[in-house]
């Protein structure tokens, strides 16, 4: 009950992360729902579904279902569906009523892949978790799975990880990074979380170092380090200083060094910090290295409410488990300036309230505030600003 919301919209659930991961892979993604859940995720939370091909469907439980509990039903509409898309694999997705009646989804997915012959994954999400969680489980999952075990070498190769449109990296700041990435004279091979097809992801192994964009790729990152010994470095160019970190350790990795700095600086800076940014981890905590060295702002807090990448927090970063835990935030005398979805002002004190600068995020307010990460992604991002 902690976790009700009365001011903010849901956030996004884990059933949409999960979703989201297999979007761009042409997968069947089937979440078991009276399709409410799966109108959340198509309607709200997953930008390219609108225009795409990408077949994602509700399973249609009604009560008699739940009650009997009738799976052949259920497997009879998912075969139906690949005669129809043809896709090459098929992920079927837990919601609330799934949970209450306890469905097995990783059995189902197993009879799945007996009855089809196509890999099948089944992910006992809950609705009761947040994106990022069901990303760093879909994206774990997939690596288990689907990664080819001896791949061809590619001595520049540079996966990007978490490439989530959750996370407003959309088409346009993917092109950024990836023509970065060119500059540095480096080589794109998968995308993780969007644009790169099964057959892409599947000689993922071969690269000589992966780019965490996303904190709830962390999880993968380390495990294709522990699987295939690539290194990886964490972060996002915003700044020019940052992005000098990450080319550096990027091109060290791709030489067979360890890179000197994965994450963004974590040295803790003297003084009152009277701002704080509150969003997703990773992305908080370039923007705070950006702000704290190049844009002239003092000492700065990140806090989040969602869990991947806690790992980068310093002493008085915060995770909030309620809007109670933000609003205490948001009232304390040395929060002068917030960066933060726009709703996130509905939290704010009456009396004192500090200034809001915008940074509208998907998993938040939907499709209210859309906005490319893109525009960060330079020397200045706040060149022309009066924000600091």
């Amino acid at each position: 009950m902690s976790q009700l919301l009365y001011d903010l919209p849901p956030l996004s659930p884990d059933y949409s992360g999960v979703a989201s991961v297999f979007h761009d892979l042409g997968a069947l993604t089937v979440i078991h729902d009276a399709a409410g859940c799966t109108g959340t995720y198509t309607g709200y939370d997953e930008p390219r579904w609108f225009g795409s091909s990408s077949p994602t469907f509700s399973s249609g439980l009604r009560e008699i279902d739940a009650i009997i509990g009738d799976d052949e039903k259920l497997l009879g509409k998912i075969t139906r569906a690949l005669e129809y898309t043809g896709a090459p694999c098929v992920t079927i997705i837990g919601s609330p009523v799934p949970m209450v009646i306890g469905f097995d989804f990783k059995g189902f997915a197993s009879l799945v892949e007996h009855r089809t012959g196509l890999p099948a994954f089944g992910f006992p999400a809950t609705g009761l978790e947040y994106y990022d969680q069901g990303q760093r489980d879909a994206y774990i999952a997939i690596a288990k799975r689907l990664l080819n075990e001896r791949p061809a070498k590619f001595e520049r190769g540079v996966n990007i990880l978490g490439a989530s449109a959750l996370d407003d990296l959309d088409n346009a700041a993917l092109d950024v990074l990836e023509t970065l990435l060119g500059q540095a004279g480096l080589e794109r091979r998968a995308v993780w979380g969007a644009r790169s097809s099964q057959k892409e992801i599947v000689e993922s192994g071969g690269a000589a170092v992966n780019w965490v964009i996303s904190a709830a790729a962390l999880p993968l990152a380390r495990y294709l380090k522990e699987r295939f010994g690539a290194p990886f470095v964490a972060g996002l160019p915003i700044g020019a200083r940052e992005w000098e970190r990450i080319r550096l350790g990027l091109w060290a990795a791709a030489e067979g060094r360890e890179p000197t700095q994965i994450f963004p600086p974590a040295a803790d800076e003297p003084g009152e910090k009277k701002v704080l940014i509150v969003g997703e981890a990773l992305f908080a905590s370039s923007l705070r290295a950006y702000l704290e060295t190049e844009g002239g702002s003092g000492p700065v807090r990140i806090a989040s409410f969602f869990t991947q990448g806690t790992e980068l927090f310093r002493p008085g970063d915060r995770l909030f488990i309620t809007e109670d835990d933000a609003r205490r935030a948001f009232s304390g005398r040395n929060c002068e300036r917030v960066i933060a979805d726009p709703l996130m002002e509905d939290l704010f004190p009456g009396e004192q309230s500090p200034r809001l600068i915008p940074l509208p995020h998907r998993a938040v307010s939907g499709r209210l505030y859309s906005e490319s990460r893109s525009r960060f992604f330079n020397a200045s991002p706040f060149q022309g600003s009066d924000a600091f």
